[in-house]
């Protein structure tokens, strides 16, 4: 059996990929960063009680999904609506023309109004590739709780972008 790894090199391996995920989850860099860095200070504290057979990815995705939670209900109660997509923050060939950055804000749009949990689940899924049993882990949920959260977004995706869009 391996010995336990240091949380340094834990957070080495798996920080890029929840930076990645937090992006994804919160649509800023910046609070992602902030994010980022709140999951991992919330982490290091808690190290010390992991128990020593415990599934260490699933274990920080669920701190950071959490932290995360928590800022976009701050969020909320700081604005009132949703902000638009900073194409300025997407690959240059992503923001050519006009009908496809009309496209990517129906995205944007549509990704925010699902649930935190829904769309938590989902990018965790589709973005970071994990299994349902982690994302129910993560969510504090059952696998087929997590199963379900995924399979609404996608439906509720799929409903809000097919709708002809108000002009």
């Amino acid at each position: 059996m391996d010995p336990p790894a240091s949380f340094d090199h834990i957070a080495a391996r798996y920080q890029g990929g929840i930076r990645t995920y937090l992006v994804r989850l919160l649509g800023h860099e910046q609070d992602a960063e902030d994010v980022c860095q709140d999951a991992f200070l919330r982490a290091h504290r808690a190290f010390a009680r992991l128990a020593p057979n415990s599934n260490t990815r699933a274990w920080l995705y669920k701190i950071a999904t959490n932290s995360a939670l928590s800022a976009l209900k701050s969020r909320r109660r700081r604005t009132t609506g949703l902000c638009d997509l900073d194409l300025d923050t997407l690959p240059a060939d992503a923001a050519a023309p006009p009908e496809r950055r009309e496209q990517l804000r129906a995205v944007d749009g549509a990704v925010r109004a699902l649930p935190p949990k829904q769309r938590a689940a989902l990018m965790q899924r589709q973005f970071q590739g994990l299994s349902y049993a982690e994302i129910g882990a993560i969510l504090g949920c059952s696998e087929a709780s997590a199963r379900a959260n995924v399979y609404q977004a996608i439906k509720k995706l799929r409903a809000a972008l097919d709708r002809p869009q108000a002009r």
